[in-house]
């Protein structure tokens, strides 16, 4: 019968997209390697697909179809076929791409051979349906197959697909394995990226851009060495130590850096970069489509990074690395992938940045192999601001910015972002653009679960504030001249509320020209087993970072007695906080109004304790004086004062108390604002003597 064999028949896309050189390889996988067994069936192909791609379709859908005049059929296209293809090339564009990639990563004739046929297996369905009519393979009769296939030996071809292969080690092919014995061939021999065999077949990039897909040439850094004072000895030894490990080619260099989202971790490996004179690539974690990649692609595009960019001074940065780490329970596979990351960390070519936002779901036994590990948390209150008046340029009011620098959640990102689209919103300095970051801000504090910008001075004064005020049992003047001369201290201040405990550590703060820390019991107080003592651990950590003044309102919540402890947790607690106190080399001023309910071990660790008492007969005119000048208010014959000589328990607290009053509902004279403190006293009282419980 006469062969009806059209490589390339235009109306047939599959067979236009079939090269000769995969048609040879489709008539030796039918032919030669015993394919057609399977190919043609009693009754019609196996495969139809396959058969219009090779020129049958005379037998496709035909009630004379003959499995013996198909073959014979076969064989003398094949015949032909060879006659008109004596050498037979690889298309388009392939055959250079090959050869450059070859160049770049140094590959044998033999491993060349092997990755382009897998490109063109992975490209060409005509080829990929040939293979498959070989039906289930095991890894050794795949060798075979391609020993005949690209007229390499046995070894070759083993060499080529091991773990030490190039291929492998770039990340360029992968073997499957599964749980099965056999599989087919294209199973076998996986392409890493499933866009790679279109761009080596078309692409007319350079080879790096062969590997887009794993790893890219990171953007230019914005910030410098200044944004980056409070971890500036870790970032020179750092950088010293990676300058020496480029120079050696020293293979395992690791660097993990760790903190909150949004705290420069990138930018820093930019500016390490850029100091070095190093090339910077960062490893992907999205696909062309934008897509997210997997941990074990990740760890593949990691190690085709090391692989192709061997020789060249650059470093690696591999983002958001929790889900490489997340390895859970201890199955052959979570050991296996354990055991792949050591291997990594040990052997990496090039130095590599692990960037973490948190660190607790990594093993001990992975940390260990990092060189360096590198906390990079929030900058210091001062350095918050002085990058915040650098990208705002003055078109901020000096209020948002305290309050922005003031607040530790606010990272240099969040404050970034905010600006840039504040800008665009509102171009022009004042209160509309205050209000627009403001508001852009509090939606991003608010979606990370954080407390919104306070309104007004968080940690401001009251407007009548003076230390004359201070109703103290020890003498206050000379202790700002006294902390300046030793600012490592520890003061507590008890007494009733609203006698000017917390305005008077915030006052000293002020006059030793320190920032401030405010730390209350929601700040810390965690349900969570060992929270607690974490959070008060950071607190310190943070206030000795910032040079602040760390002041800890109610007190007694974390250093109650611990005879009177019914959990295990209660006592952890005061233990944590008082190592805290002992180590703490800074100003810490701790208020309570339960004195009595602190730890015995506490009070020896105080070196001053204050109590603030009510205010005496002369301060209590005085102040009640001073707010009725604010008010406009008079009292000639001092008749409204008289009626507040009787009253002890007069506190700054009770007249800042009606002071707020007045803004709403002014008085109309000297005698409302006295009957008003009066009022503040007798719920003194009456809280005092409230009985508890039921009444009959």
């Amino acid at each position: 019968m006469r062969s009806t064999f059209t490589p390339f028949a235009p109306d047939n896309q599959r067979a236009a997209d079939t090269c000769p050189l995969s048609l040879k390889w489709c008539f030796q996988l039918l032919l030669e390697l015993g394919g057609h067994r399977n190919f043609l069936g009693r009754h019609g192909f196996n495969d139809d697909d396959l058969a219009l791609g090779l020129g049958l379709e005379k037998w496709v859908d035909d009630d004379e179809y003959s499995a013996a005049e198909a073959l014979t059929t076969l064989r003398q296209d094949a015949r032909k076929f060879q006659a008109a293809h004596p050498q037979a090339s690889y298309p388009d564009r392939l055959a250079s791409n090959l050869g450059e990639l070859g160049a770049l990563l140094n590959l044998s004739e033999a491993e060349l051979r092997i990755l382009g046929f897998c490109v063109l297996m992975h490209n060409d369905p005509v080829l990929s349906d040939a293979t498959d009519q070989l039906g289930m393979l095991g890894f050794k009769r795949a060798v075979k197959v391609l020993s005949v296939l690209l007229g390499l030996t046995l070894p070759e071809v083993e060499a080529g697909l091991g773990l030490d292969s190039p291929l492998i080690r770039a990340g360029l092919l992968e073997i499957g394995t599964g749980h099965r014995v056999s599989m087919a061939l294209s199973s076998i021999l996986l392409v890493s990226n499933t866009q790679l065999p279109a761009m080596l077949r078309y692409s007319k990039g350079t080879p790096l851009e062969f590997f887009s897909y794993a790893f890219r040439l990171s953007p230019p850094g914005s910030l410098s060495r200044e944004h980056y004072s409070h971890v500036k000895r870790p970032l020179d030894i750092a950088q010293r130590y990676l300058a020496k490990a480029l120079v050696q080619g020293k293979a395992g260099v690791n660097i993990l850096l760790y903190g909150p989202p949004g705290t420069g971790k990138t930018q820093l490996t930019r500016l390490l970069a850029k100091s070095l004179d190093s090339a910077l690539y960062e490893v992907a974690c999205t696909d062309r489509d934008g897509d997210p990649v997997f941990a074990k692609q990740r760890l593949c595009s990691l190690r085709a990074a090391n692989s192709v960019l061997r020789s060249q001074r650059a470093l690696l940065v591999l983002d958001e690395i929790e889900d490489i780490f997340l390895t859970v329970g201890a199955d052959a596979n979570a050991r296996s992938h354990k055991g792949w990351i050591n291997r990594m960390l040990e052997e990496n070519s090039l130095p590599c940045f692990w960037l973490s936002n948190s660190i607790e779901a990594i093993d001990a036994a992975h940390i260990r192999r990092f060189d360096l590990v590198i906390e990079v948390s929030n900058p210091p209150q001062a350095q918050r601001k002085r990058m915040l008046r650098e990208c705002v340029a003055g078109k901020l009011s000096d209020e948002l910015v305290e309050h922005l620098a003031a607040n530790e959640q606010v990272t240099p990102a969040v404050l970034e972002r905010a600006v840039r689209v504040g800008h665009s919103v509102s171009k022009r300095a004042g209160t509309m653009l205050d209000s627009t970051i403001r508001c852009i801000i509090d939606g991003t504090l608010k979606a990370q679960g954080f407390d919104k910008l306070q309104q007004g001075d968080g940690n401001g004064l009251p407007a009548f504030y003076s230390p004359q005020w201070i109703n103290a049992d020890l003498p206050l003047a000379g202790l700002v001249d006294g902390l300046r001369t030793h600012p490592h201290a520890r003061l507590c201040f008890y007494g009733p509320p609203g006698t000017g405990k917390t305005a008077f550590g915030r006052w000293l703060a002020r006059e030793l020209g320190k920032p401030l820390m405010v730390k209350r019991v929601s700040d810390l107080v965690s349900p969570y087993v060992g929270m607690t003592e974490q959070n008060l651990a950071g607190a310190f950590e943070r206030a000795q970072q910032e040079d602040a003044v760390l002041l800890l309102d109610e007190v007694d919540s974390f250093l109650q007695d611990r005879r009177n402890a019914r959990q295990s947790w209660e006592i952890t607690a005061v233990n944590e906080m008082l190592t805290q106190m002992e180590s703490y080399r800074g100003l810490f001023i701790a208020s309570t109004n339960l004195i009595q309910d602190l730890d015995e071990a506490s009070l020896r660790r105080f070196d001053l304790k204050v109590h603030f008492g009510y205010l005496n007969q002369v301060q209590a005119l005085a102040l009640f004086a001073a707010h009725l000048k604010a008010l406009n208010l008079e009292d000639p014959e001092h008749s409204a004062g008289q009626r507040l000589r009787g009253e002890g328990r007069l506190t700054p607290g009770d007249f800042a108390s009606v002071a707020r009053r007045a803004r709403f509902k002014p008085f109309s004279n000297a005698e409302e604002m006295a009957q008003a403190l009066l009022a503040e006293c007798r719920l003194k009282s009456a809280s005092l003597q409230r009985p508890i419980g039921f009444i009959q």
